[in-house]
């Protein structure tokens, strides 16, 4: 509504809310002139109802109890109020978040009651609590993005007590990775049992390939083409299933090991960068990447090597997709080196994949089916925490057949999808233009003979663009998860803000936390010398609270 009066907003400065009753309604063209009573007493009224003169752009019937708030100094918003009950006062609309009841990271959800545009970037919106202690509360708010009356609003309460308001665009995209996320989390798997089961098949595979044929002993018959060894403990034991794994399985076995990186790795910033590439994370653009480049006729070198043609301007189909992972796969993997686009654990484990099933009759795939996780019954953590946790399925470990290696890959390819899911679904832009992109993956690690995993959770913030700051300077946390034999499980968290970096270390074991806290000296050392400003190093016994997400929490609600 508009007041026709300038001197009535003297009666309802902006910010206040009021209780009125529609006196009078006449239309007037394609507007229509109202006539508001106050129920406020106002003392240079003489203590009598104060009546305001407003346009609305919809007709309302005179008696009508309506709930007004003054936007500006000529503009007001008018939500209906049922004529059976009461409306509510003024104490019950919040123009400002009190940090005690709404303290900072507190999630917030409302239901839109009605909005108003103030002009062509602002709306003015007012929206009922729907939870906690605040429930029922009205919030008077203003956003440069509209939001229809009836949709549910999903806010983290910032620092200074703004709500901030994911697109609403992302709705569809949340409820696609809802589903996503539920089911990659049913079916996914650890990289161990499947990395020492490759490990297991490639040591058989040189072993045979080794050792010539012994002779028949005298008095007794070579084995039939197929017939069972009865050698314990030797992983497929039949003469077809050898001959298979000779070939193209064998191959895609020794491409998936070669993925993995090593702790000698990990101490290089190059070896670092490379097995972040490597990890699957970044599979679907980098093949978008390198079909650019075939396209352009640009093919990186190492690509027609391995027997990748330049793709059309038309799709890759299936066929033509599994060859060209089969090459990237089969590409060496360089120490140091980056990677080409597309070669890296995730292709590899598809190549796998296509290639075992290819061993398989279509009436065995049927059955192939992997059994539920834990959290298909609601047990367990939800999506969104960090680390994942293990998942060992022993029954397929001790299963040495085609069809347990099988689930196996596609259990490891769940969990890889699992992360990118989680890193699509905490990347966003807000409305007040502020950024938070996270990068949430997992680094399988060869020890030896022994294989474990290193979780990493990237994330930047960038503050909304401002004119005043020519450059933004964004903010970094990188979080570790990973567990040791001799150290049990352990966390650490570094958080890097215009060159001042704090780090927190949490080990559940507390011979581990005494070990930590030995090298701190040494650690502000390094950090010292890298050019950075050091705050606070600390270690902490058990598990730190999971991450702030700046996200609309819907699909996480549905999963719990």
């Amino acid at each position: 509504m508009k007041l026709l009066r300038p001197i009535d907003a003297l009666l309802l400065p902006p910010g206040q809310t009021s209780r009125a009753e529609v006196v009078s309604s006449s239309a007037n063209g394609g507007q229509f002139n109202l006539i508001l009573r106050l129920a406020q007493q106002n003392s240079s009224q003489g203590g009598q109802r104060a009546d305001i003169a407003a346009t609305s752009p919809r007709a309302i019937a005179s008696g009508t109890q309506v709930l007004i708030q003054a936007i500006s100094q000529t503009q007001l918003m008018a939500i209906m109020q049922p004529g059976d009950k009461a409306p509510a006062g003024p104490a019950a609309t919040l123009t400002r978040l009190d940090p005690g009841q709404f303290p900072p990271g507190t999630t917030v959800q409302a239901r839109v009651v009605s909005q108003q545009q103030i002009d062509q970037t602002r709306f003015a919106v007012l929206a009922k609590v729907l939870q906690g202690a605040n429930s029922g509360v009205n919030l008077s708010l203003t956003t440069n993005k509209p939001l229809e009356p009836g949709s549910l609003l999903t806010a983290r309460v910032g620092a200074q007590g703004e709500l901030r308001v994911p697109d609403p665009g992302r709705q569809v995209l949340q409820q696609v990775l809802s589903q996503g996320l539920r089911e990659t989390l049913q079916r996914q798997g650890s990289a161990e049992p499947l990395l020492n089961r490759l490990q297991q098949l490639a040591g058989v595979a040189t072993a045979a390939a080794g050792q010539t044929t012994p002779a028949t002993a005298p008095g007794t018959q070579k084995p039939a083409p197929g017939a069972t060894s009865t050698t314990p403990g030797t992983p497929l034991q039949t003469t077809a299933a050898a001959d298979r794994l000779a070939t193209q399985v064998q191959s895609a076995v020794r491409q998936v090991l070669q993925q993995v990186t090593t702790p000698a790795q990990l101490m290089t910033p190059s070896g670092v960068e490379q097995a972040v590439q490597r990890s699957g994370l970044f599979l679907e653009p980098n093949l978008t990447q390198l079909a650019d480049l075939l396209k352009g006729g640009q093919a990186p070198a190492g690509a027609r090597e391995a027997g990748a043609s330049p793709a059309g301007t038309a799709p890759l189909p299936p066929p033509a997709l599994a060859k060209l992972l089969s090459a990237l796969a089969a590409l060496p993997v360089t120490p140091g080196a980056p990677p080409l686009p597309g070669a890296d654990l995730k292709a590899a484990l598809i190549n796998l994949l296509v290639n075992v099933q290819q061993q398989l009759p279509p009436t065995a795939l049927k059955s192939l089916v992997l059994p539920p996780g834990p959290w298909a019954q609601g047990m367990g953590p939800p999506p969104g925490g960090f680390p994942l946790p293990p998942r060992a399925m022993q029954a397929l470990t001790e299963t040495p057949d085609l069809g347990s290696l099988l689930r196996l890959t596609a259990a490891l390819l769940s969990r890889i999808q699992h992360h990118q899911l989680q890193s699509l679904g905490q990347s966003q832009t807000f409305t007040d233009g502020s950024t938070q992109t996270t990068w949430q993956l997992e680094i399988p690690l060869r020890d030896g003979q022994q294989f474990n995993h290193v979780q990493v959770r990237i994330q930047r913030d960038d503050e909304a663009p401002s004119k005043k700051a020519v450059e933004q300077t964004p903010f970094w946390e990188v979080r570790l998860a990973f567990t040791l034999d001799h150290l049990g499980a352990l966390q650490a968290i570094a958080k890097l803000y215009k060159g001042r970096v704090n780090t927190q270390f949490w080990a559940e074991q507390p011979h581990t936390l005494s070990l930590l806290n030995g090298e701190l000296a040494l650690l502000r050392d390094r950090l010292l010398a890298k050019g950075l400003e050091v705050g606070e190093i600390s270690c902490h016994q058990g598990t730190p609270p999971q991450p702030n997400q700046a996200l609309q929490q819907r699909w996480i609600d549905e999963v719990t």
